[in-house]
């Protein structure tokens, strides 16, 4: 064979052999194309979630408006029951407040509570005062704020074990299922006078 020939040789390779290498060379491809696209859609999935998650978290928070203390006389020693009124902060989410969680502390104990039916040593109660949009139901066993609302939690401090006397530090935590925890350190006023109602937040001036 001359040189020349060698260097202009244009022949390709055919047959059967070649024909399974290209086609297993496709059949690579379309599977790894497989994996990558089902991989980026559980990622983008994935992804979607977290931020849901994170919108929810940041964006569904309560406040506090007022804490009523109660006393069973108008010349008891301590408070028998504390009122606390919350709303929804402004832009928040509906809360589910089934799911909410209080932690009730003073120096001595510290009780966690969740919903019940009757407000003792292990629950609080709900009650609505203003739910325009019906999102609190309790009879449906619907316990959700939404924007607007306003929603009394009754804790019977006697029971919990926080029955405070004049000049008690006192913390209340309320904890929901998704937002920001809030947490108030109290101290309740310097003498409860002849009232029955005192209220102890926003302190009285």
């Amino acid at each position: 064979m001359r040189l020349f020939d060698v260097l202009n040789d244009n022949n390709a390779q055919v047959g059967i052999g070649t024909l399974i290498i290209f086609i297993a060379m496709i059949l690579v491809a379309a599977v790894a194309a497989a994996v990558l696209l089902q991989t980026s859609g559980v990622l983008q999935q994935k992804a979607q979630e977290t931020g849901m998650e994170s919108i929810t978290e940041v964006s569904s928070n309560l406040l506090i408006d007022t804490i009523i203390g109660a006393r069973a006389t108008s010349t008891g020693s301590n408070l028998t029951t504390y009122n606390i009124t919350i709303r929804s902060s402004p832009g928040s989410g509906r809360v589910d407040l089934n799911q909410l969680v209080i932690t009730a502390e003073d120096k001595d104990t510290s009780t966690t509570l969740s919903r019940g039916g009757t407000a003792n040593g292990t629950h609080f109660t709900l009650t609505e005062i203003r739910d325009d949009d019906d999102s609190f139901n309790s009879n449906g066993n619907a316990y959700v704020i939404s924007s607007g609302d306003l929603i009394k939690i009754t804790i019977n401090a006697t029971a919990v074990g926080i029955a405070a006397p004049p000049r008690s530090d006192i913390t209340l935590a309320l904890k929901p299922e998704a937002g920001t925890p809030i947490r108030i350190d109290l101290t309740t006023p310097n003498t409860y006078g002849i009232k029955k109602i005192v209220r102890i937040y926003p302190a009285s001036i």
